[in-house]
C-alpha cells in the first residue's frame, strides 16, 4: 500500500508542476509594477504581483524537490519545502490583509532593502538612509491563520529541524551505525508534506473565481487536481495515523502520539476553503 500511495503522489507532483508551469505562463503578470512603471501609482494591485511571484517561485522550487526526491535526499526536500510553506503563509496573509502597509512590508521595504536603500539594523528592523524606522522583519508565525494555527509550530518545527545542524536527525544519516550519505527515509511521509503545503499554495492562487484560465477545460483540470489531491491527502493521513498509534516501542511513544495529532490537525485544515474549490463533498 506504501509503495502504491508514494507512486500516487509522484504522479500528483507532476500534474502540479505541469499545470503550474503553464499558470505561470499564461496568468502571471506583474499589474502592480506596470501601474507603477506607466502611471508611477501605487494601487494593491500588488498584491496580486505578490502572489504571483511566490508562485512562480515555489513552482521552480517544486521542479528542484522532484529532482531531490528522484535522487533520495529526502531531507533536503524538507529545507526546499520550508521555503514554499513561508511562501503560501504570506500570500494567505497578504491576501487577507491586502492594505497599503501590506503591501509596504512585502513588497517595498524588501526591494529597497535588495538595492540596499534601506538596511536592516541589529534589532531586525528596517531603516532608511536617515536612519527612520519604517518596517520591521517579521516571523512566519505572525502570518499563520485559520485553521492552519492548529498545526503550525509542530510542522514548522519539523521543516525547520532539517534546515539547521540537529543532531536528533542523525538516524537519517546512519545505517548500520556507521554514517550514510544513501539512506532514503520517509519515503511517503516526506511526500505527503510536499503535497499538502503546495496544494494549499496551488488551491489559494489558481483555484480562484475570476482568475485568467485560458480555456474552460485547464480550469476544470486545475480544480479538479486540488480536489484529487485533498482525497488522496486524507486518505494517506488515515494511513499514516494508524501506523503511528500500532507503533509500541515505548522509546517512540511521545513521538507517535505527536505525530498522530498533528496529522489530524492537517488533515482538518484541508476543509478550509482557500480559494473557490467547494469542499463540501471531499
Amino acid at each position: 500500500m506504501e509503495d502504491k500511495y508514494i507512486n500516487d503522489l509522484d504522479k500528483m507532483i507532476n500534474k502540479f508542476i505541469l499545470q503550474s508551469k503553464k499558470f505561470v505562463e499564461y496568468a502571471c503578470f506583474p499589474y502592480g509594477l506596470i501601474d507603477l512603471a506607466v502611471a508611477n501609482e501605487l494601487t494593491t494591485k500588488f498584491v496580486y504581483d505578490f502572489e504571483y511571484f511566490a508562485f512562480t517561485k515555489s513552482t521552480k522550487t517544486l521542479l528542484s524537490i522532484r529532482t531531490l526526491l528522484k535522487v533520495g535526499n529526502n531531507e533536503d526536500v524538507m529545507i526546499l519545502l520550508r521555503s514554499i510553506f513561508e511562501n503560501y503563509l504570506s500570500t494567505r496573509y497578504l491576501h487577507e490583509n491586502s492594505d497599503m502597509n501590506g503591501i509596504k512590508d512585502f513588497i517595498l521595504n524588501p526591494i529597497n532593502v535588495a538595492f540596499s536603500f534601506y538596511n536592516i539594523n541589529r534589532e531586525g528592523k528596517v531603516e532608511n538612509r536617515e536612519k527612520e524606522i519604517v518596517g520591521e522583519l517579521r516571523n512566519p508565525k505572525e502570518f499563520k491563520i485559520g485553521k492552519d494555527k492548529r498545526y503550525y509550530y509542530d510542522f514548522y518545527d519539523i521543516l525547520s529541524q532539517y534546515a539547521h545542524c540537529n543532531y536528533g536527525l542523525i538516524d537519517y544519516y546512519k545505517e548500520e551505525g556507521m554514517y550514510s550519505i544513501s539512506k532514503v527515509s520517509d519515503r511517503l511521509l516526506i511526500r505527503l508534506y510536499v503535497i499538502f503545503v503546495y496544494t494549499k499554495l496551488f488551491e489559494l492562487i489558481v483555484t480562484v473565481e475570476g482568475e485568467d484560465f485560458p480555456d474552460k477545460r485547464t480550469e476544470r483540470t486545475c480544480y479538479t487536481l486540488v480536489a484529487d489531491s485533498i482525497k488522496t491527502q486524507k486518505e494517506i493521513i488515515d494511513y499514516l495515523r494508524e501506523k503511528y498509534k500500532n507503533i509500541h516501542d515505548e522509546k517512540l511513544k511521545y513521538h507517535s502520539k505527536k505525530m498522530r495529532e498533528m496529522l489530524n490537525d492537517m488533515k482538518k485544515s484541508l476543509s478550509e476553503e482557500l480559494g473557490s474549490l467547494v469542499k463540501m463533498n471531499l
